[in-house]
């Protein structure tokens, strides 16, 4: 049930548009781009060629693509580092957030040129820690968000894209997924349903999405997607619309608007919409991703889930059909 890791970087608030920048350099060319040629001393007698093409269809074959360009303009970018490790300087002066997506990007990319125990000196020399965000960065990412605005925006915003769009975000707000994992999800549902396949996703009974069983989507190490549960006319909605968009084009679609891009906070706005229901954390957190898989397995039990489903989909409701209405108008 564990598929391999991909890279999916994590960020904080105030970073996120940088890194979303980042994400958006061209990198879809690879025929054109000359090699990149590096000189490992004292340990490859001669120098390294990094065919990007090569490596771009190496790391499909082992992450997610939606990672590809943050894997690409990284690698590019501190290459260097592997063949003149005093220039690790240059990774260590990083944010918390970007030296992580570095220190990824190089791992990767010494995997593939085969010198990746050379870059595990390089990390233990310099110190370099492998840090994720912690409890306090989490807790001032949500206190600076407004949800109260989040929740304004998105009903400002849903009556002026098109339907499939409108609908996305609807997905992804009554889902609680990541903005990656909605658009996923929600495609995903409208290509099993058209294969007359919806059953190896959907749980009928518990109305549960069963995001585990396709692992190399939803379990990418440190962010995973076991389960959802999702209201029946949210399904029916999805079903009869078949919206099937990217996360790129969602946003593009939402930037064109011209009010902002509130995305990401919508799985705050549906944490939020359970914690003032009283559903307990623990609870918020399995259907967030938030858990180890050995944890989750031990919460993978049907009465458990039964009631659980009942709590979020009450405490959901009334967000549900006020999106709805504004749907429909």
């Amino acid at each position: 049930m564990v598929g391999l890791p991909g890279f999916e970087p994590g960020s904080l608030a105030s970073e996120a548009k940088s890194l979303d920048q980042a994400s958006r350099q061209p990198h879809a060319n690879q025929e054109s781009e000359p090699s990149t040629c590096l000189l490992i001393p004292n340990l490859i007698p001669k120098a390294i060629s990094i065919d990007w093409k090569s490596y771009t269809q190496w790391y499909l074959q082992n992450h997610n693509k939606n990672t590809l360009g943050y894997a690409l303009n990284y690698a590019r970018k501190y290459a260097d580092v592997l063949a003149d490790p005093s220039s690790v300087h240059g990774i260590t002066s990083l944010s918390k957030a970007k030296k992580r997506m570095t220190m990824i990007a190089l791992a990767n990319l010494s995997k593939y040129l085969g010198i990746y125990e050379h870059w595990r000196s390089i990390v233990k020399n310099a110190g370099l820690k492998w840090e994720k965000k912690n409890a306090l960065d989490t807790l001032i990412n949500i206190l600076n968000t407004d949800i109260t605005k989040v929740e304004e925006w998105l009903k400002s915003i849903i009556p002026k894209l098109s339907t499939k769009y409108s609908i996305q975000l609807l997905y992804n707000t009554l889902t609680g997924l990541r903005p990656t994992e909605g658009c996923m999800s929600c495609t995903l549902l409208v290509e099993l349903s058209e294969k007359e396949d919806l059953d190896k996703y959907l749980d009928r009974d518990l109305m549960m999405l069963q995001h585990f069983r396709f692992p190399k989507l939803f379990l990418r190490g440190s962010k995973n997607a076991y389960i959802s549960f999702i209201p029946q006319s949210l399904l029916e909605l999805v079903l009869e619309h078949k919206p099937s968009v990217k996360y790129q084009a969602l946003k593009s679609a939402v930037r064109k608007k011209k009010q902002g891009i509130q995305i990401t906070d919508l799985r705050k706005l549906y944490a939020t919409k359970l914690r003032d229901n009283k559903i307990p954390q623990e609870i918020i957190d399995l259907v967030q991703g938030r858990i180890g898989q050995s944890i989750f397995l031990r919460f993978y039990y049907k009465p458990f889930l039964k009631e659980t489903r009942t709590q979020i989909l009450e405490a959901i409701k009334p967000l549900q059909e006020e999106l709805f209405t504004i749907l429909q108008q």
